[in-house]
């Protein structure tokens, strides 16, 4: 395959077939970018509209942050509580959430995107990823729709199942359109935008929270109507995306594809398109070979391969170990936990915890392609095992001004921890660890799998944490704790290096079947090719 200025080379490498591993020799023909030597820093500076337009798309997860925050944390506020209240606080006689309907909306959104994410994947493969942000827009704007119109438990219950529908389609739509966009130098920092831009409505919903506490209290359906500016703000984006050329690639629309990577690159000087998509297609046509190697062309019984069902099982690792290490009680039900444990203002509280969480985000795009992956995931996990552990420990104190400060405070630093660490990791493992030709059902697989996890969190987080169930309350930390080191151990097997690896490299170093812990030191057939390319421009 050869094109105007093609750098095409053969080396000699290890045999990667994972059925041999004899030390036999085979000739690969490679080809490469003309910038694939290029440093992070001056890609992003070359490519800086390719960097901002991706980072632009990053604009849904910010729309889907506080529309889902808006219905999660509003159970806290007065208006809200006495309007759908069913039942009476059995220590204050007060007027109450039913503990059985909270944990009931949150399950919703998760069994919600359990359905859709088995669905996603062929809508994603047929009609491409611009179709599928579509749906997910469709389906936020519905659930703004129900949750103001809402006047009993089940109309919001149905606002949750519309916003799980839209959270679903995340990962095969605003995620893989990312991934495929995205230059392997600045693609760990791309796909970390989207947590960025995530934590920034949750954060624009804890602040609408708190003036809406203290300016009118009882209209808790402002919050709803102003989602509708984010709605706003999203529609730009989606008007302007191109679809993504290599979606386009796969379905042999090679001029359009072409027309759409012009559009997300510019005019770049000494940019060769032609060359550049032929590295595209290569890529493309590399990882479908690989791919169908055995299994008759069918995309699904290829999914099934041993190697393919590890890499589905190590994508999903990152986004479900935060599960574990206690984002359902940390994030999901904030306002609720901080209330519960005797916290004097849990909504300042909740927007103390947004704002570290931004800080550490803004970070944590700087260190996911300085210290990697796999670093980042095991030091993390580790460190919020231990602040779980301590926030356990203050549930055998009395609740008091002081033990809520050490909670908000323990909180606070954990969100930090997360922040830079799993938060970025999750979303960018999920889309960065398949190939390319499986990747629409391969994330959606492993989405379906942090889904069923978040379905049991979110249903029994509030159980634990109410008095009219187990009353754990603060103690639940000392559970998380316990299940995050557990979790932990799995990962320190299982999770690899992929920083600044192109897709082909992942390819090769799954097929030849590397264990995790080295594929940092691992030499692949893109770098003996680099070398070649670099010794011979010399």
């Amino acid at each position: 395959m050869k094109a105007s200025g093609h750098l095409e080379h053969s080396v000699q490498v290890e045999n990667v077939d994972p059925e041999k591993h004899d030390g036999t020799y085979i000739t690969t023909p490679v080809v490469l970018s003309n910038y694939a030597s290029m440093s992070s820093g001056a890609c992003i500076k070359k490519f800086w509209r390719l960097f901002c337009t991706g980072t632009l798309t990053s604009v849904g997860a910010m729309y889907y942050g506080y529309t889902l925050s808006a219905v999660g944390s509003i159970i806290a506020n007065q208006g809200f509580i006495e309007y759908f209240a069913t039942v009476a606080d059995p220590t204050t006689g007060l007027p109450a959430l039913d503990a059985q309907h909270v944990s009931l909306w949150g399950a919703a959104v998760f069994i919600s995107q359990l359905v859709i994410q088995i669905i996603a994947p062929f809508t994603a493969d047929r009609w491409g990823r611009k179709f599928n942000m579509w749906l997910l827009t469709f389906f936020l704007t519905l659930s703004i729709v129900l949750s103001i119109v809402a006047t009993n438990w089940v109309i919001l219950l149905l606002a949750k199942f519309a916003g799980g529908f839209a959270g679903g389609l995340l990962s095969t739509s605003i995620m893989i359109y990312m991934s495929e966009i995205a230059m392997p130098q600045f693609r760990g920092a791309l796909l970390s935008s989207f947590s960025l831009f995530l934590a920034l409505g949750q954060t624009f919903t804890a602040v609408g929270l708190k003036i809406l506490d203290v300016t009118a209290p009882l209209r808790f359906r402002n919050i709803f109507y102003s989602e509708f500016v984010f709605l706003g703000l999203w529609l730009i984006p989606m008007l302007y995306l191109p679809e993504s050329p290599v979606w386009l690639a796969t379905k042999g629309r090679h001029d359009k594809a072409k027309k759409s990577l012009h559009r997300l690159i510019g005019n770049v000087h000494g940019y060769d398109i032609d060359h550049e998509y032929a590295v595209i297609k290569y890529e493309v046509e590399s990882s479908q070979e690989l791919s169908m190697k055995h299994s008759s062309k069918n995309e699904w019984r290829s999914l099934l391969t041993k190697v393919n069902m590890r890499r589905t099982i190590i994508a999903t690792l990152p986004i479900t170990f935060q599960n574990f290490v206690g984002v359902p009680l940390i994030f999901g039900y904030t306002t609720y936990f901080f209330s519960l444990a005797g916290v004097a203002d849990p909504f300042l509280g909740s927007i103390i915890i947004q704002l570290v969480l931004l800080l550490g985000i803004v970070l944590g795009l700087y260190l996911v392609d300085l210290a990697g992956r796999r670093q980042l995931v095991l030091c993390g996990g580790g460190s919020m095992g231990v602040l779980t552990a301590i926030i356990g420990g203050l549930g055998f104190m009395e609740i008091s001004s002081p033990s809520g400060t050490a909670l908000v405070a323990l909180c606070a630093i954990w969100a930090f921890i997360y922040a830079v660490t799993l938060a970025p990791i999750g979303w960018v493992s999920l889309v960065e660890l398949s190939t390319p030709m499986l990747r629409a059902k391969a994330t959606s697989i492993a989405a379906i799998i942090q889904t069923l996890t978040g379905i049991l969190f979110t249903y029994t987080v509030p159980l634990m944490l109410s008095d009219q169930q187990a009353g754990w309350g603060q103690k639940t930390g000392l559970f998380f704790s316990g299940i995050t080191y557990l979790f932990l151990i799995v990962c320190i097997f299982l999770f690899p290096e992929t920083k600044g690896r192109t897709y082909q490299e992942l390819d090769e170093l799954f097929a030849s079947g590397i264990p995790a812990w080295k594929f940092a030191k691992t030499k692949t057939t893109h770098q003996d090719s680099l070398n070649l390319h670099q010794g011979q421009g010399a």
